[in-house]
């Protein structure tokens, strides 16, 4: 029996947030919570049993042992206050889970981009070769329906957040630095404080554990100096890497096709591997999974048995349409770095025309990162501008879509460059392109992904008067 058994969660339904709600639940913890949005993340929460409020009131937190808010929840929130002044214990997310961490060993996944998916990876070859790991995730796994696992295994696997530096508090057993780059500028004064904090990140990891790093990214190469005396393997394609992929292909079915060098003592090829993800950045993520995977002692047969039956995750390049030969995707991509690749990814595979339809979220990435999401688009041939999903930001420097728009045109003169407010209008236009055998890839980590579902039921149901 625990002593603290009634716990609140404000802002219950962020992917973060839910994961460990949902940990805690299944340890027999009395899980409550409050969220102002309805989604598919609260109402599997609510299956499951957890009670949770569609709005903020002091009464919500009435009987509560301890209180866990995420970050997005305001300093001013009415819960928060009142939990304050009742003096009820409260925890941040990471807080939180940095103590949920603590029943087990733990592998925790660092970087600027690919976190999801490489968390995702690891745990479906865990999973498939029968380990049953506890997994707390960023996003939802296909193979699991969940962002949330809670297993019999050895193993924690969990999303290491770096946004707001409080990944460095995380009883890291085994660390993953995938890549460093220049992301979430709200929190960090600049590249080199980012390094500050994964320096941090990695010297945390005990003795008794190790760090796989990425040797292609320059700025996780720059900080291995700094590490202190522990294993650390690394992986690469262009860097010769302990864990490194050659003679990369692709299949018209979406999959990628490698063959991987084991580099140690001794040199081991392993020739055709399969996994069904496409891009270098993916491959990047697949051999990190491989590395922690290799060096934990899993099979080959197992690693590769979890990579072939990986069924991806969700708003990771997720395919919502698939007829007469066009593509709808959607994908959460939403830092230029993250599109870019995403859209060269896709032109790769195909020789049909790319319509991408871009929500910018938050204006101070997009006020930092102007130029490089424009040129981040350079293989796309039309390109949709959304109105820009500020995620609570202040528009200080009034920018919008249609002014956006227009930078764009400067830009790529022999483009096709929309930018419109009006939805229905939208999907009119873009219906108009579904002739051709073009491929659709909405890209944001906003309202895009509720808007390409919009378009593809717009598809479906035929409406003439939409």
């Amino acid at each position: 029996m625990f002593l603290t058994q009634k716990i609140f969660f404000i802002g219950i339904g962020g992917i973060g947030m839910s994961a460990i709600a949902e940990i805690l639940h299944h340890k027999g913890f009395k899980i409550t919570g409050s969220d102002k949005t309805k989604n598919n993340i609260t109402n599997r929460l609510k299956k499951n049993g957890i009670k949770i409020f569609h709005s903020h009131k002091k009464d919500n937190i009435r009987d509560v042992d301890i209180i866990v808010h995420s970050t997005a929840i305001k300093k001013n929130n009415i819960e928060l206050l009142e939990a304050k002044r009742l003096k009820i214990p409260i925890y941040s997310r990471a807080m939180m889970l940095a103590e949920v961490m603590r029943l087990k060993p733990s592998i925790t996944v660092a970087g600027s981009h690919g976190k999801t998916t490489t968390t995702s990876l690891i745990s479906n070859i865990f999973e498939s070769a029968g380990h049953d790991p506890t997994v707390i995730n960023g996003g939802i796994i296909n193979n699991f329906g969940a962002n949330a696992k809670l297993g019999k295994g050895t193993f924690i696997i969990a999303e290491a957040d770096e946004s707001d530096g409080s990944f460095t508090l995380l009883p890291s057993t085994i660390g993953i630095i995938n890549n460093i780059d220049l992301e979430h500028i709200d929190f960090y004064k600049n590249l080199s404080d980012i390094k500050k904090r994964f320096i941090e990140y990695a010297n945390r990891i005990p003795f008794y554990g190790f760090l796989s790093i990425c040797n292609d990214d320059r700025n996780t190469r720059s900080i291995i100096k700094h590490i202190g005396s522990k294993p650390l393997i690394t992986f690469g394609i262009k860097e010769e890497s302990n864990f490194q992929a050659k003679n990369i292909r692709v299949n018209k079915n979406l999959s990628s096709i490698f063959d991987l060098e084991i580099n140690f003592e001794k040199k081991r090829i392993i020739k055709n591997i399969s996994v069904p993800l496409i891009g270098e950045h993916n491959i990047l993520n697949t051999l990190c999974a491989i590395s922690i995977a290799y060096q934990l002692k899993i099979s080959i047969k197992e690693i590769l048995q979890g990579l072939q039956n990986f069924s991806g995750v969700k708003r990771r390049f997720s395919i919502l349409y698939n007829k007469n030969s066009n593509l709808i995707i959607d994908d959460y991509g939403h830092h230029p770095k993250e599109i870019k690749s995403t859209v060269n990814s896709l032109k790769t595979i195909t020789k049909n025309r790319i319509i991408a339809i871009f929500e910018p979220h938050r204006y101070s990435r997009l006020n930092k990162f102007i130029n490089e999401f424009i040129n981040a688009f350079s293989n796309a041939d039309y390109i949709f501008i959304l109105p820009i999903y500020s995620a609570g930001e202040k528009n200080l420097k009034k920018v919008d879509n249609i002014k956006l728009s227009e930078l764009f045109k400067k830009k790529f003169r022999n483009k096709e460059i929309y930018s419109s407010n009006n939805e229905k209008l939208m999907f009119k236009n873009l219906k108009k392109l579904l002739v051709n055998n073009n491929n659709f890839i909405f890209l944001g980590a906003g309202s895009s992904s509720q808007i390409a579902q919009r378009f593809v039921n717009y598809l479906d149901s035929n409406v003439k008067n939409f």
